[in-house]
């Protein structure tokens, strides 16, 4: 696949991320019809969610850059990380 192909896939993935993000934060609300996580009921869990959708932001910037050549591959370094 071709880098800016890539590169164009990982922001709409960190840009997906990031609206939703914005509507947890604005409303308070994370999750969806399965499951919903109020930030005054249950803050573990909304937690949880802000933080895996701030992790997928930060995976699509890195893969961005990667991919613009400014960074090495974040997969890589996360097969060294954990095996």
């Amino acid at each position: 696949m071709p880098a800016w192909m890539l590169a164009l896939v990982f922001a709409g993935l960190a840009a997906a991320a990031a609206w939703g993000l914005r509507a947890d934060l604005s409303s308070g609300v994370a999750g969806d019809d399965l499951y919903r996580f109020r930030a005054d009921d249950n803050p573990t869990g909304y937690a949880a969610i802000v933080v895996g959708k701030l992790l997928v932001i930060a995976f699509g910037l890195a893969e961005i850059a990667h991919a613009l050549g400014l960074l090495a591959d974040p997969l890589l370094l996360l097969r060294r990380l954990f095996g």
